[in-house]
């Protein structure tokens, strides 16, 4: 590993420690690097934000939006896609359309709770925010992803 690579790791665990400490919340560095690869974001950018809380905000954001148009086009998908229309069309139902409508409000819940944030600046706000997009992503959305991404893995295999 290289010397910029192993500072910014230094940078980034100090970074975490001092910001779990200023906001209070809850969850572990390795399990939000795990769900929303916080160490991977922060080597792509090559930079530690001075307001780090900001950065770990925006890139759970990111992860959820990102399978927000996923799960969007899987309900009202572009014709003009082939792959969006035949992935659609596993999930016709009323069940699945409900059950990934709750995805998508659930992730959008989270994102605009972070836009929120970024205009008020209430702190309590941003650690209720990052432990409750944590348990959100591990008690919900992950499993119904991996659900939802298996049939469709499925469906592809055939």
């Amino acid at each position: 590993m290289d010397s910029r690579k192993k500072e910014l790791l230094q940078e980034l665990a100090k970074n975490f420690e001092e910001t779990k400490k200023d906001l209070g919340f809850k969850s572990a560095f390795s399990e939000l690097d795990e769900a929303f690869f916080i160490t991977d974001a922060v080597l792509s950018a090559d930079f530690v934000s001075e307001r780090f809380s900001r950065q770990i905000c925006g890139r759970i954001v990111d992860t959820y939006m990102n399978w927000n148009h996923y799960l969007n086009n899987l309900l009202m998908p572009n014709p003009a896609y082939m792959v969006s229309s035949t992935e659609s069309r596993l999930f016709n139902t009323e069940e699945w359309k409900k059950k990934i409508w709750e995805l998508i409000k659930g992730s959008m819940k989270i994102a605009t709770t972070n836009y929120l944030i970024g205009l008020n600046k209430d702190k309590k706000m941003e650690s209720k925010l990052i432990d409750e997009a944590f348990e959100y992503w591990t008690a919900q959305f992950k499993p119904a992803l991996i659900e939802i991404t298996g049939k469709i893995n499925h469906e592809w295999k055939k």
